[in-house]
């Protein structure tokens, strides 16, 4: 016994565990913009970057919330705290509401958000008062007892409401343009003939503050005595709040903050824009956001100017939610933004941001005195001489990157860059595909410009124009030209993601001779069609996959030497069924991006229906992850990227990058002592995850067995790496002890031998 005990220990200390367990999915959402606070004893909510964090001020520390760890969806719109119950009050974009209490416990109403109702459900404000929760939406109001988790009454009064109250044993409602209604709650409230016009103030934000009804709209604050209303306050305000008993008015730099409705008391802050302010009875100081986005508090001196207490608040994390564009190299994933791609938005932030051992690099993101714009982002590479030196092209030009600040930018007036616009706009300098060759020169596409295509920045500075006929279309140069790669045999591809020539292309930088394919003939002669070629990408056997509005195609290696003549395949998955019938492998799936992992499996984004993983041979669908049934953030993606030492697997997603751990990870070229190790080692009673070995090589044999030799478990591994459950070949769990982990390649030869110690 002692020595088992012994070999635990030593092996617990050799053991490297890297990357969360196979199958665990973890989330790196942006905290940088805050919107709302709701105190809450102890803890301080945030809603920031339509995600949520809490700041425990017992202990200084900061938790973090999203659907990974205990929420139910995302993109949060507003929050609310219920002293009564314990429970902030969620209500996300997509009107699924949440509470969470104070011990993290999540209890969902999804009832609103699973009706299907003929008026506008949008939701425009929330407001807790005493048990209940009064949500104004664009058809009237609804109301939820937060303490029993029940929507208990539905007022469909046939007008938007802004916002909604209880006073005096009425329900108040400012309308907007249409002025305050109300009814009385000894009436029938469902009945639209028992409210009435309360007054002609356009108002959009109601509240008692000391039993005084208050209304306001921008500009205005009035106050209700008996039965007429009157002017309080003439303040122009970009939000307001009401938390422990004092109304906060917030205007740019400044507060008005109101304990009753006569005493008002005007805070000053000058070094930043004020966004979202809030009162604390509990710690007795105001929280606000600061300028760089995170949370801080403040107390107020005898001239009532703010004197920070607590500050520089939030979770490490990037700054942004956009990720239309990842890569993953040397440890380190890279970003940037997109919103240049199918379903994307335009106008993105222009960002390049970086994470490496968890911790995020944001780059240069504002250009002073720039006379263009500075966004859309939609690819980056990293010069292969220097990581510090990174290029990123976009909508409005080519940026050229030093040690994270932008060193050069450009654009028609210093480059031979086109604009796509007669008027020769710098907003519209598309260079939306970049990359790097082996010899450090830089290719550039030039999307919509006259008489201009391809380029190339050499190494030296210099720029070589490799235009093409077949990259025109009427005088211009092809839409959206994205997506380089560099393939193993140091061919460029690349495509056009644009609906009037959906097309790709091959480049050798050798000799600039460009293949193009716009026309696409399966195997069976069928000519495929589609609207979109959205992406390309190499396997392991050095085949091209081409990503289509409507499925993958696959261009095989040895026909690539055919060049523009060659007959993509339309991979056929059959049925077995008994039949002789089978199905186009994602037939009809909008494919937006691909990403090929160690063990030669395709990772398929796509455009609304999530993401997909295909086995090697291409026969098998392993996973389809969805936001139903993952924690997916959304079942858009629009970028994928790898560790393939870790097998982690990056969806940069329209609601923000998350990842999950696969079973696949880059192969070694030998199996030694040095690189093959089991994770978690040891394996306690509490666990129930898979058991990892990882550094195995490609295809490689691995058997389990006991110290005697008895033969436990078997199998092939996923490129670099093999999962055990930890069961025996009758699917029981293994007793207590020492097990050998015996390796050998696919051809037979013998590998090395690693433990993995269980404790039952």
């Amino acid at each position: 016994m002692k020595r088992l005990t012994t070999t635990f220990l030593l092996l617990a200390l050799l053991a490297i565990v890297r990357g969360g367990p196979i199958g665990s999915w973890t989330s790196y959402l942006a905290y940088s913009d805050i919107t709302d606070i709701a105190p809450a004893g102890k803890r301080v909510y945030v809603l920031s970057s339509k995600g949520l964090f809490a700041y425990n001020t017992s202990d200084n520390s900061v938790q973090t919330f999203d659907k990974m760890n205990a929420l139910n969806d995302c993109n949060i719109a507003h929050i609310d705290y219920c002293k009564s119950a314990k429970r902030l009050f969620i209500v996300y974009e997509n009107n699924n509401f949440d509470l969470l209490d104070d011990k993290d416990n999540v209890v969902n109403i999804s009832d609103y958000y699973n009706k299907s109702m003929t008026v506008d459900k949008t939701i425009n404000s929330v407001k807790v008062i005493g048990k209940d929760a009064f949500i104004s939406t664009n058809f009237g109001i609804l109301k939820v007892n937060v303490a029993d988790a029940e929507i208990t009454a539905t007022y469909n009064l046939g007008r938007k409401v802004c916002d909604a109250i209880t006073h005096d044993n009425h329900i108040y409602a400012a309308c907007g343009e249409e002025g305050i209604i109300k009814g009385s709650t000894k009436d029938n409230l469902l009945d639209k003939g028992n409210w009435s016009k309360e007054a002609d103030i356009k108002a959009e934000h109601l509240f008692e503050l000391n039993g005084q009804l208050l209304a306001a709209t921008n500009g205005v604050i009035y106050k209700k005595n008996g039965n007429e209303w009157s002017v309080a306050y003439e303040y122009a305000f970009t939000s307001c709040h009401l938390t422990d008993g004092q109304l906060l008015f917030v205007q740019d730099h400044e507060v008005l903050a109101l304990a009753n409705v006569n005493t008002p008391t005007y805070i000053r802050q000058n070094d930043y824009t004020l966004k979202a302010v809030a009162y604390d009875n509990t710690n007795h100081c105001y929280w606000s956001n600061q300028g760089d986005g995170k949370l801080c508090s403040f107390t107020l001196d005898e001239e009532n100017n703010p004197s920070p207490q607590n500050t520089n608040i939030n979770p490490d994390g990037p700054k942004y939610n956009y990720f239309g564009f990842l890569t993953h190299s040397n440890n380190t994933l890279w970003s940037c933004g997109g919103g240049f791609g199918a379903g994307a938005e335009l106008f993105r932030k222009a960002a390049v941001q970086v994470m490496q051992a968890d911790q995020w690099t944001i780059y240069q993101d504002e250009v002073e005195g720039a006379n263009y714009r500075f966004e859309d982002l939609t690819c980056l590479d990293i010069d292969p001489k220097n990581k510090n030196h990174i290029f990123a092209g976009g909508r409005t030009g080519l940026y050229e990157y030093m040690d994270e600040k932008i060193i050069n930018h450009y654009n028609a007036d210093n480059s031979p860059l086109g604009s796509a616009t007669d008027s020769n706009s710098k907003n519209y300098i598309l260079t939306l595909g970049i990359k790097f060759d082996k010899q450090g020169n830089l290719w550039c596409l030039n999307s919509q410009a006259i008489d201009r295509s391809l380029f190339c920045l050499n190494a030296d500075g210099t720029w070589e124009d490799h235009h093409k006929k077949n990259l025109m279309e009427n005088k211009r140069s092809l839409g959206n030209m994205k997506c380089m790669l560099l393939d193993s045999r140091g061919l460029l591809w690349f495509v056009n993601d644009h609906w009037d020539t959906p097309s790709f292309y091959c480049v050798d930088p050798t000799n600039a001779a460009m293949n193009h394919y716009t026309s696409f003939v399966n195997e069976d002669g069928t000519r495929v069609e589609t609207t979109g070629v959205r992406c390309v990408a190499e396997d392991k056997e050095n085949n091209i996959w081409v990503g289509t509005s409507v499925g993958p195609l696959m261009l095989p290696a040895a026909d690539i030497a055919n060049g523009s003549n060659s007959v993509l395949q339309q991979i056929k998955v059959p049925r077995n069924d008994g039949t002789n019938f089978a199905d186009y492998l994602l037939g009809g799936a909008d494919i937006t991006c691909m990403a090929v992992d160690g063990g030669n499996r395709k990772w398929f984004g796509t455009n609304g229906n999530g993401a997909y993983l295909i086995s090697a041979d291409n026969m098998t669908q392993v996973q389809h992850f969805l936001t139903t049934n993952s924690e997916l953030l959304s079942n858009n993606i629009e970028a994928i990227a790898i560790n393939d030492q870790t097998g982690e697997v990056f969806f940069g997603t329209d609601n923000g990058l998350c990842s999950y751990m696969s079973d696949a990870s880059a192969t070694s070229e030998h199996m030694d002592k040095n690189n093959v190790y089991a994770y978690p080692n040891p394996v306690k009673p509490d666990y129930n995850g898979l058991i990892t070995v990882t550094g195995l090589t490609m295809n490689a044999d691995v058997k389990i067995v006991t110290a005697s030799g008895a033969l436990v478990a078997e199998g092939t591994s996923n490129g670099g790496i093999f999962t055990w459950d930890g069961c025996d070949d009758s699917g029981k769990r293994v007793a207590s002890g020492v097990y050998m982990v015996q390796t050998a390649t696919s051809d037979g030869k013998k590998g090395t031998v690693c433990k993995i110690a269980i404790v039952r």
